[in-house]
């Protein structure tokens, strides 16, 4: 893991994954980073989550996966809003497959700001 690559954290009750230009899109990367979200996702007061996508990479079926996985158990966990922020067709991409897990609510949005309102509410 490079700490350049991806961080994820807790702002409020808001887990955020900041995924950088030079994110790698493959899916070991990404099950390290669902290690670490379901370490955050057991804390208490965290319902929602952000991920920021600006990584130059295209998304793969591997990265898919990981993000239906990550829903997944962040709903075991009381986490029920999932924001995604992104360029382009990454963010409609990524909410089609976090959409299809049953209690969840998706939101896609151009800024940081307007995803973060959303999900603190």
């Amino acid at each position: 893991m490079s700490a350049k690559d991806w961080e994820l954290y807790l702002d409020e009750n808001v887990l955020v994954a900041n995924f950088s230009e030079g994110m790698p899109s493959d899916g070991d990367e990404y099950a390290k980073v669902n290690a670490r979200f379901e370490e955050l996702a057991k804390q208490d007061g965290a319902t929602a989550h952000l991920s920021l996508l600006n990584m130059s990479s295209s998304l793969n079926k591997d990265v898919f996966e990981k993000a239906r996985e990550a829903a997944e158990v962040g709903s075991e966990y009381g986490i029920t809003k999932w924001a995604i922020v992104s360029d382009g067709i990454k963010s409609m991409a990524l909410s089609s497959q976090v959409r299809d897990v049953p209690g969840v609510d998706v939101m896609t949005a151009n800024n940081v700001e307007e995803a973060l309102e959303w999900a603190k509410q």
